[in-house]
């Protein structure tokens, strides 16, 4: 009974090696197109990230139904990585300082969006 045990434990493992082995080529497995590059929470179920996508930053929603692209960030991430170490950022500020400018950016373009349907 033990020596059947150890054979299925075995050929368990074995079959999970090869599972591994097999799926290293497909798609994106191990993250090396998309990063979560920051996130801050928003309640039980909700969380704002800054995602890099193929070397693009996007501030991205979360919610438990859906997930929603905000903004793109008009930085790099190696720009980002860099306010994030800022002595300013160590108490938080960094995240916030983004969200303040893809909002105030947000707002601009809506209230100019206004402004060209008024004007026509």
């Amino acid at each position: 009974m033990l020596l059947s045990l150890a054979g299925v434990l075995g050929l368990f493992f074995i079959l999970v090696y090869a599972m591994k082995k097999l799926n290293t080529g497909l798609g994106y497995a191990n993250g090396n197109k998309m990063k979560i590059i920051d996130r801050v929470s928003l309640g039980k179920e909700g969380m704002l990230a800054v995602v890099n996508v193929a070397g693009k930053l996007m501030l991205v929603g979360v919610s438990a139904q859906h997930i929603e692209k905000l903004a793109d960030l008009d930085m790099t991430a190696e720009e980002y990585y860099a306010q994030m170490s800022s002595p300013e950022s160590q108490s938080g500020m960094s995240f916030a300082s983004a969200f303040a400018e893809v909002m105030k950016r947000k707002k601009g373009t809506e209230k100019d969006k206004g402004d060209d349907k008024g004007s026509n």
